[in-house]
């Protein structure tokens, strides 16, 4: 029987117009040495578009049958190449394994990533892009796919333990197909794996909508997997892929991380995705580390997860232990461009060693007054705290016994984002951090105001918004004021700023103080905004000032609301029994109003205005004045100066607002679909993102969000227990609305408060408990409505 492959169907370039080939063909054999043949005549970019027919005579009998035959050359040469494809593809696939390794845990294996290798008949192992390479030429990349899912998730069970994730390589086009999750789930099922311990990694193969992909992640998420974004900053994972998708994990490509620190271009686009994944709360896994310039280059830049070769090859069986993270010195010390320098706000400060005896640590004390603490030593480690206070006690016990915890320790090449993030996320009362080596032997100490004043300056030093208001700040601000003077001699100059912040900043803490700083401005940009000729600027702390071209007679009125508006948000950040008192009390004895705000008006009735350093010594005669009184306060200057108090307590219902909102949803349908409430959003800005909880505070529904801030909060959330939180447990034994004090949200990084609302049927039983998150800008929008 003599075979032919008929190119009537095979276009190929050849002379610049279509051209017809046919061979004839004695046997298989022959057939592949043929096909072998044309690949090495005709260009690859023809043999891609080319399509061919196999006939078993000049002329096919059946016309139909025949154009069901014709199929794309590529894949007639792999199908006869490589025929093994075309069977049990399980009995060809093995699993490697390769750890990723946690550099906070100084080099301690997190979890394993589950790569495809592929056994070819002649014992060749391809690698994964290999064997899908192969797979999709014979139309069998779903399969593969699969196949490797399966026995990834089998290698999880057999070899790797409870609580180590693995990463489970997943196509886009696997993801988005219906019929594909429910069999994975119920392989978790039968093989006893955890959802959480469970990473689907989606792999970079062709171009698909984010927004799609981010529908099917949402329904994978609320099954409890977690999900990763492979090759980020290569192919078609971008960044619109990391914002839509707002992946747990996202995978830094090797190419981007290679010798990243020699690379300007790579260096900046590094730089650039890892802040976006910091926004956006995802956890960046730098790939292919060979380099130890590469590795200490990372943990430079704040990365806690890596993989690649330095540390071990994957293997069939998960290998258990990995290389050593290197030996930092300078000579692999990465150099990430930074004008701020941590180690230049050192101190040495007070230690003593653990062994020291009691009488002696007083003495040190009573020979240095200004002292109040000391760095206890075991060696050269640091262990704890002494307090002037404690060695006084009338107790007699070794030294460790009058130590209190140290409140941080940071190392000497921490970055200045992880420090950053440290003051906003971590901070506590008013103690020193201490520093320490890598090997954690002792440095000196770090005054976390001081740090904060430093990043603060440098920040204002280059851009024109304060980092915590985004108000106009810095140079920007004197020189408009400046500007402003000097054209308009109408110019009204308002200085706000919040009494005794320092006592509060003392009692509360520096979380809380920021987020009165916050509250006020948010208050004095809704009240202003969208005014003519008029700009708001943050001057530092706690002091603002807005700047108006013009004369504006209800001036006074406008700040009268401002300081309602802030008593009415302000108690959110009080505790409940200094609220009752009108007062809080500091370590000193001294009493301090609640939420009380002194405001100046400079207005130029005692003579014109020159610059922004007269004007604010203007100001400060007038503030003078206003802290003099108790409470709140505006002092407009003039022959003698006008002092304008609140008359009554006139506080909003934003609270109430809120909660009617809120109310107002129980009449829409709600979902597990996570855009159920879409349209709702529309017409509540205010609420970041909503959740329903059943009668035992067990939530209902995964989260849904306003679009406004994807990316910023997280899908899912579904089957979690909410019943220990407060939003919960309140109205769980209360049946009553309630409504948070303000707290810094680690998924926004911004401030906001949390109210919830109970669900009652007819006969007044609870049948579940609706939650919502507000922003501390969207409490000013209330507040003013």
């Amino acid at each position: 029987m003599k075979l032919y492959l008929n190119t009537h169907y095979l276009t190929l370039n050849t002379t610049g117009g279509k051209a017809i080939a046919s061979f004839e063909c004695a046997d298989e054999a022959a057939l592949l040495a043929q096909l072998e043949a044309i690949t090495h005549e005709y260009p690859a970019s023809a043999l891609d578009e080319a399509l061919v027919y196999l006939a078993e005579s000049d002329s096919p009998a059946n016309l139909e049958a025949a154009l069901a035959d014709i199929m794309p050359f590529r894949t007639f040469y792999a199908r006869r190449r490589y025929p093994w494809l075309l069977g049990d593809l399980e009995q060809h696939v093995q699993m490697h394994f390769q750890p990723i390794v946690d550099f906070s845990q100084n080099g301690k294996i997190f979890g394993y990533e589950a790569l495809c290798r592929l056994r070819d008949p002649d014992g060749h192992l391809l690698n994964g892009e290999e064997a899908f390479q192969l797979a999709r030429q014979v139309r069998r990349t779903m399969e593969l796919d699969i196949v490797c899912q399966r026995l990834a998730l089998a290698g999880k069970a057999n070899s790797i333990a409870k609580g180590i994730p693995v990463f489970v390589n997943v196509l886009p086009q696997t993801i988005m197909r219906d019929d594909w999750l429910p069999p994975l789930l119920e392989n978790l099922t039968r093989l006893g794996i955890e959802q959480r311990d469970v990473v689907v990694e989606i792999v970079e193969s062709e171009d698909v909508s984010p927004e799609l992909l981010a529908k099917y992640c949402d329904i994978i998420r609320t099954h409890g997997l977690r999900i990763a974004l492979d090759d980020m900053g290569s192919g078609f994972n971008g960044l619109r892929a990391l914002a839509a998708v707002r992946a747990d994990f996202i995978k830094i490509d090797r190419a981007i991380v290679h010798e990243a620190q020699g690379s300007r271009v790579r260096t900046v686009l590094l730089e650039a995705i890892i802040s976006m994944a910091q926004r956006l709360g995802c956890t960046v896994v730098a790939e292919g580390l060979e380099r130890v310039e590469d590795i200490t280059y990372c943990q430079d830049l704040g990365l806690t997860y890596a993989q690649g070769y330095y540390f071990a090859k994957p293997q069939q069986k998960p290998v258990s232990t990995v290389n050593s993270l290197p030996t930092r010195d300078e000579s692999h010390r990465s150099h990430i461009p930074d004008e701020f320098r941590i180690t230049e706000y050192v101190t040495r400060g007070m230690t003593m060693d653990v062994n020291t005896p009691i009488d002696q640590a007083r003495r040190t004390f009573l020979e240095f007054p200004d002292v109040a603490m000391a760095v206890v030593l075991d060696g050269q480690r640091p262990i704890g705290l002494l307090k002037r206070g404690k060695a006084f006690s009338y107790r007699n016990l070794a030294l460790s016994n009058y130590c209190d915890p140290l409140p941080r320790m940071v190392t000497n090449r921490m970055p200045t984002s992880m420090l950053a993030r440290g003051l906003y996320l971590e901070r506590g009362e008013v103690e020193p951090w201490v520093m320490v080596h890598e090997d954690g032997t002792y440095i000196g100490i770090l005054q976390p105001l001081e740090i904060l004043s430093q990043l603060i300056s440098r920040k204002t030093s280059t851009g024109s918004l304060h980092p915590l208001s985004q108000l106009t700040t810095g140079p920007t601000l004197r020189q408009s004021l400046d500007v402003s003077l000097r054209n308009n001699p109408t110019t009204e100059l308002v200085y706000i700023d919040l009494d005794h912040f320092k006592a509060y900043n003392d009692r509360y803490g520096f979380i809380r103080g920021d987020a009165m700083i916050r509250l006020l401005s948010e208050i004095v940009r809704q009240e202003f905004q969208g005014r003519v000729g008029m700009l708001v600027g943050h001057i530092g702390g706690d002091d603002f000032v807005l700047i108006l071209d013009h004369y504006d007679p209800d001036l006074p009125q406008t700040l009268l609301s401002v300081i309602h508006h802030f008593q009415t948000l302000a108690i959110h950040l009080y505790d409940e029994s200094d609220l009752q008192r009108g007062f809080f009390t500091t370590e000193d004895g001294k009493e301090h109003p609640v939420a009380s705000v002194s405001i100046a008006v400079v207005n130029g009735k005692q003579g014109r205005l020159s610059n922004s350093v007269a004007a604010a010594e203007r100001a400060a005669t007038l503030k003078k004045i206003g802290k003099s009184n108790i409470g709140s306060i505006i002092v407009v200057e003039d022959e003698p100066p006008q002092l304008i108090l609140p008359e009554t307590e006139d506080y909003s219902d934003w609270q109430g607002r809120a909660l009617e909102a809120l109310r107002s949803l129980l009449a829409w349908h709600r979902s597990e679909d996570a855009h159920c409430l879409d349209s709702c959003f529309s017409e509540y800005p205010f609420f970041e993102v909503v959740f329903e909880l059943d009668d035992k505070g067990v939530q209902r529904y995964p989260n849904w969000i306003n679009p406004n801030m994807y990316g910023k909060i997280k899908a899912g959330g579904a089957g979690v227990d909410r019943s220990p939180q407060a939003y919960a447990n309140v109205v769980l034994q209360s049946l009553k609305p309630y409504i948070s004090s303000i707290y810094l949200s680690t998924a926004t990084e911004d401030f906001c408060l949390t109210v919830s609302l109970p669900m009652l049927d007819d006969n007044g039983r609870l049948t579940g408990i609706l939650v919502a998150d507000i922003s501390i800008a969207a409490m000013a929008m209330l507040s003013s409505t």
